[in-house]
């Protein structure tokens, strides 16, 4: 028996209404490993969801729309009432309805209604009482493995600042797979003062290296003294990208970025070689498409400043992508030749933070004129004035006008 278009919908309706299931807030695994902070009068809590916990928990396949829910708790310790401010954590955020109605169908006014009701009565309310919690969540633009999660609040005619890395499960990034705290024995991280790091830091490569330590790549002309996961908040505030680890899937959208002409927003920085290892951070600001892109490794030094660690880095400006035979999927980027410019970049970058207490420019490099060059490993010629950059990022955001610079 033939049935008319109508029906259909009816079928779609009754279907969608009755596959609408949530599992129970309860227990639920994000809240267990939500990431944790406290400051005088506030402690707050945050958890990036997957896609799968989406579905379990909210019924709904909001991965496919570009939705990332994130869970937010505030207990306000305080006599004042306080006020979140959802703007901060994603300033295009989406509105409760604005997510429901995604997935509103037609002819299914109850199930619609219920998808309505579960998500307005999830939401992380504006308001925190006086001694109390608010707790629900933030619909964000979606993101892929550790998720980067600013949350403040005001209270009292402040606002509080809190800055989150926080975990999403089967995501994966290049630094997630690094064991940070088994790189150097502890009894050899020496600790040094302002006098004993600026000499350290001048008698550190000048270059990165391959991996078997044959042969200079790019030139080490950043110095970033700074805690993880604190030290990444000003990059990312900035708008660069952690990055997914160098692996033939990774590659391979790599290559099809390039045909396309598209951007890839976390694509892998290629390893290079310092401490007789490959990067332990890598991080990127995509440009106009994948060909330009500003790009940063970072390697844990076996020195700390005054209990703060210290990492020395590796800066450049992608420029273009050309087919090289020098790699195995057949395609590398082409630098900026004066990589001294993106040294400069970067410091103006970071400035902007508000997070730079000091900076300077020390030896180390050794020069390379411009009439005389030096060449990276796939073959692209670079000169520079032979200086690091020295960075100190305090935790805390402030003034640009708070910097000071190194006297030597």
């Amino acid at each position: 028996m033939s049935r008319s278009p109508g029906w259909w919908w009816v079928l779609l309706g009754v279907a969608a209404c009755s596959g609408f299931a949530p599992e129970p807030l309860t227990g639920a695994g994000f809240i267990d490993r939500a990431a944790m902070q406290e400051v005088t009068g506030f402690r707050v809590a945050v958890a990036a969801l997957s896609g799968e916990e989406s579905r379990r928990h909210l019924g709904l396949d909001l991965e496919r729309e570009g939705v990332q829910p994130i869970w937010v708790e505030i207990e306000n310790r305080t006599d004042q009432a306080a006020w979140f401010l959802p703007i901060a954590t994603d300033p295009a955020y989406f509105a409760p309805f604005e997510v429901a109605y995604m997935f509103h169908r037609a002819l299914s006014a109850k199930g619609n209604h219920r998808i309505d009701e579960l998500l307005l009565s999830t939401a992380m309310p504006l308001e925190v009482p006086p001694r109390g919690v608010a707790r629900g969540f933030v619909y964000t633009h979606a993101g892929e493995g550790a998720r980067y999660v600013p949350v403040e609040v005001l209270s009292d005619g402040r606002v509080q600042q809190f800055r989150f890395i926080a975990d999403v499960p089967g995501g994966k990034w290049d630094f997630e797979k690094v064991d940070f705290a088994g790189l150097y024995p502890p009894s050899e991280v020496r600790d040094l003062d302002l006098a004993a790091l600026l000499a350290a830091i001048e008698k550190l490569p000048c270059c990165a290296r391959n991996e078997e330590g044959t042969k200079d790549a790019d030139p080490l002309n950043l110095v970033v003294v700074g805690a993880i996961p604190a030290s990444l908040f000003p990059f990312v505030e900035r708008g660069w990208n952690l990055t997914e680890p160098f692996d033939v899937a990774t590659a391979w959208k790599s290559v099809k970025a390039f045909l396309l002409g598209s951007r890839y927003l976390t694509s892998p920085v290629s390893p290079l070689y310092a401490f007789g290892r490959p990067q332990d951070v890598a991080l990127q600001k995509a440009r106009n498409d994948i060909d330009r892109r500003n790009h940063l490794r970072l390697w844990r030094a076996p020195f700390d400043f005054q209990g703060t660690p210290v990492w020395l880095g590796q800066v450049s400006r992608d420029i273009g992508v050309r087919l090289t035979t020098s790699s195995w999927y057949l395609t590398t980027h082409k630098i900026d030749p004066d990589v001294d410019e993106d040294r400069d970049y970067l410091l103006q970058d970071l400035a902007m933070s508000g997070y730079v207490s000091r900076v300077g420019l020390v030896p180390g490099v050794g020069a390379a004129p411009r009439g005389a060059p030096r060449r990276n490993l796939t073959g692209d010629p670079y000169f520079t004035d032979g200086r690091r950059l020295v960075v100190f990022l305090d935790p805390v955001p402030g003034p640009v006008e708070r910097v000071r610079f190194l006297e030597r």
